[in-house]
Order: structure tokens, then C-alpha cells, then sequence
């Protein structure tokens, strides 16, 4: 069972994407994880390590618990036996950095979330384990982040120019609006996002035709819908991001979004 839900309080509502709590006692095998370029806070409630998140990582504890994974440009192989049961957060573009401070050094990287929260990580773990019900976990999640954030400037700041530029407006003309040159404000994209806007974008573009391929779906026209220069724009970037081809993705097996079984990839 999994439950996904919104941020409802007034700081949480301007960093976090989504709240997520999955339980599946039968989870077994393998998937991969598709690229998403968004960071994620992960707490294993099963007792189950989450060392196979990023097994060659040697930032990563073996025996870790709860983990930061910063903003991902590979897809990454796991096992699902941590889905038996998982609790997390998914923060929007730059979201993090108001909890963390700069996430460039996590690109790509899956830490052990104590590092930053001390012995708080592991004992707000052992609560969200003790608590019945997915809601309730989910509250309890969304009250401690509330609670430890920080300054949301600079977030608000990239939120403002991911929107514009989402709109198609040019890179320069964005930051001619924020009132920041173009160097200070792929600084502080980079500083909060972990890529740089031009890299998020395109796992952004990605994401978008990921969400489009469905078994019916034409290729030309889920390249045009997700704004792709050509069909062979969009084979291109799907190898890099998914290492496969739009045609595999079309009938591979999702269960949630940018999961892939792996015996269907």
C-alpha cells in the first residue's frame, strides 16, 4: 500500500514536493530507480538497512537506517525488501537546501541521515515505526521537518525561476526578473539543487516523457508532447537518464512513478 500526500503546513508547503509512506510485507526482487533530480530524506520502519540505496557509496553506513539521498542523474538498481516498510519526503527543486544547506556535495550520493541530524534521526526513525497508521507517520514526518526549517529565500528564489523557465523564458531574461546575473543565479541553482539549471531541465523533460510513454503512445508524439527537438532527441536523452530505450520504458512494469521493475526493463 503506498499514500502520497501534500505538504498542508506553511513552510513545509514551500519545500516539499510530496510526503510518502509504502508498506508491502510481500516485496521481493529487484527494480531500478529512474533519475529525478529532486532530494529525498528515506526512513527504513522494517529494520531493514538501506545500505543497498547506494551499495559502492562509501559515504553510506551500512547499517543506516534513515538516509539523505541527494538529487540523482543515474538510474540506480535496488532491492525491495526496504519496501516492506518505508516512510519519506520528496523536496522540491532547491527545497532542501533550507533544511541541509548546499546539496551539491550530495549529487548523486546517498548519506546516512544522522550525519546531519545527529542521534535526532535515528530516535524521529524509531517514532515513525512505533505509529499505526500511514497518516499518522506522515503527520508526525511533516511536524519535525516544519520544525527544523530554515531560511526559504534562496528556495522561493529557484522556484520563481523554474516556473519562468518552464514557461519557455530564457535563462538571461529569468534572471534579469529576479534582479540576479546569470552567474550568481546558476550559483545559487546549483547550491541549492545540487545540478545546474540546464541539467535539471533535462531530467525534468525526462520525467515528463516518462510519465507520457504508455503502451499505446506514439514515440513521435510523446518526443513532441515533452518538448524534444525530435524523436532521436528524446532516444537519446532516455539512454542517458534510463539507460534503455523509450520502446522498453512504453511496456515496462511501474508500479510508482519512475520505478521500474527490473525484470521488465
Amino acid at each position: 500500500m503506498l499514500t502520497v500526500r501534500e505538504a498542508r503546513k506553511v513552510k513545509c508547503r514551500l519545500i516539499v514536493d510530496r510526503l510518502w509512506c509504502v508498506t508491502d510485507p510481500t516485496a521481493n526482487g529487484e527494480e531500478t530507480i529512474l533519475p529525478s533530480g529532486r532530494v529525498q530524506i528515506i526512513f527504513s520502519l522494517s529494520g531493514l538497512p538501506l545500505k543497498e540505496h547506494d551499495p559502492n557509496d562509501p559515504q553510506l553506513d551500512a547499517r543506516a537506517l534513515q538516509v539523505l539521498q541527494g538529487p540523482s542523474t543515474q538510474p540506480r538498481r535496488v532491492s525491495l525488501s526496504s519496501q516492506t516498510s518505508l516512510c519519506g519526503v520528496s523536496f522540491k527543486p532547491g527545497g532542501a537546501g533550507a533544511l541541509f544547506g548546499p546539496v551539491m556535495a550530495i549529487t548523486n550520493h546517498v548519506i546516512d541521515l544522522a550525519r546531519f541530524w545527529a542521534d535526532g534521526a535515528g530516535s524521529l526513525c524509531a517514532r515513525l515505526r512505533d505509529l499505526d497508521t500511514h497518516e499518522a507517520r506522515l503527520d508526525l514526518l511533516e511536524d519535525e521537518i516544519e520544525k527544523r526549517i530554515g531560511d526559504t529565500t534562496e528556495a522561493t528564489t529557484v522556484t520563481r525561476g523554474l516556473e519562468r523557465m518552464r514557461e519557455g523564458i530564457a535563462i538571461k531574461d529569468v534572471c534579469t526578473e529576479l534582479g540576479l546575473s546569470p552567474h550568481l543565479f546558476r550559483k545559487l541553482f546549483l547550491r541549492n539543487v545540487g545540478l545546474t539549471p540546464k541539467h535539471y531541465l533535462r531530467i525534468e523533460r525526462f520525467r515528463a516523457a516518462l510519465n507520457l510513454l504508455s503502451p499505446d503512445a506514439s514515440l513521435s508524439d510523446v518526443a513532441f508532447d515533452a518538448r524534444f527537438a525530435d524523436q532521436p532527441h528524446m532516444t537519446r536523452e532516455v539512454d542517458k537518464f534510463a539507460a534503455t530505450t523509450p520502446g522498453r520504458l512504453k511496456t515496462s512494469r511501474r508500479p510508482y512513478a519512475g520505478h521500474v521493475r527490473d525484470n521488465d526493463r
